[in-house]
């Protein structure tokens, strides 16, 4: 095995060789070199480190770690990207590797947080080495074959409440309608008027809305954009009366769909245009498989209570700890405890 070590703005050097490595391995649109160089430029504060670990001339592993500390280092973890930022052909990073990637980073490393793990995709071995801890449980909801049979299949509360908002929009002779946009200009436009309906929430009061000058607004209009010109992003709005009350911003690789982030406005909560939202996306996906080609939505967020109405799939995503040692593992652990 040959492991280097690069400055995390060596990335596109090794870009198309990370690219492969996650086709043939979890295939997301967020480990993109699109998203990742996004990432790099607005999110990382330039003492990142990249490390790449080869096998006869193949990727086998790679991924960025970040300084914690003395002895400390973690995977780079931008709150915009789902996962942490390791990709690796083998689905079990056994403690060997680990213990390579230990020698590998500068300094004493005495231990390696891996943050944001997905148990679909990763695990740990020989269990025993390793501390794993839950950080949330996520969801996917798998396109159905048939949406009718899907719809019925639901909770009688789910049901009762998107038939109310039909009827309720029908009584008050409202339309309701989506639309799903997926140039780089629309994608880029989809991002402003995303800023603009979290800007008039909570979010806005707070000061960590999305807009267009800030730093949030640039990456998704720089990751998005560049994706959309691959076909691999797209936003969804819910309309009532042509008027954008509800936002989803979208990566695809593939057949799977991933929903990085939504928003809607507060003031049409009886609506529930979010909600309303995805049941429309699934009944399309389902609807129009052969031309879209989409067969699973990706949340990858915290699993709330609509995403178990929907009847989605949950998963754990983990964080890991391993030390190279015990005693280092003893040390740590004894010093948290005196603080």
């Amino acid at each position: 095995m040959n492991l280097s070590v690069f400055s995390c703005s060596e990335f596109s050097n090794h870009q198309n060789a990370w690219a492969e490595l996650n086709h043939k391995t979890m295939n997301l649109a967020f480990f993109e070199p699109e998203f990742i160089r996004g990432l790099i430029t607005h999110f990382f504060d330039g003492d990142e480190l990249f490390i790449c670990a080869y096998q006869n001339e193949e990727l086998q592993y790679a991924g960025f770690f970040k300084p914690l500390g003395k002895g400390r280092w973690a995977t780079a973890m931008p709150s915009q990207c789902p996962l942490g930022l390791f990709l690796h052909r083998q689905p079990q990073i056994e403690k060997d590797t680990m213990s390579t990637l230990c020698k590998a980073l500068p300094g004493k490393v005495m231990m390696i947080d891996m943050l944001q793990m997905d148990s679909k995709y990763t695990s740990f071995t020989p269990a025993e080495d390793f501390d794993v801890m839950p950080y949330i449980t996520s969801g996917n909801r798998p396109i159905p074959d048939d949406f009718d049979s899907f719809f019925q299949s639901l909770g009688k509360n789910m049901r009762q409440n998107y038939n109310k908002v039909i009827n309720r929009a029908t009584r008050a002779e409202d339309r309701l309608s989506w639309q799903k946009v997926t140039s780089p200009a629309e994608v880029k436009q989809a991002i402003i008027k995303y800023g603009e309906l979290e800007s008039s929430g909570w979010k806005g009061d707070e000061g960590t809305a999305i807009s267009p000058d800030n730093t949030q607004g640039k990456f998704y209009q720089q990751a998005l954009g560049e994706l959309a010109d691959s076909n691999k992003a797209c936003c969804w709005y819910y309309l009532i009366n042509e008027e954008i009350v509800a936002v989803d911003l979208c990566i695809q690789q593939d057949d799977c769909l991933i929903i990085l982030k939504t928003t809607y406005n507060e003031k049409f909560n009886k609506q529930s245009p979010a909600l309303m939202l995805k049941i429309e996306m699934i009944k399309h996906y389902s609807q129009h498989r052969d031309l879209e080609g989409i067969n699973n939505i990706e949340f990858y967020g915290k699993a709330m209570e609509w995403h178990k109405r929907l009847d989605s799939t949950l998963r754990e995503i983990e964080h890991v700890t391993f030390y190279p040692n015990k005693l280092f593992k003893f040390a740590i652990r004894l010093a948290k405890k005196l603080k």
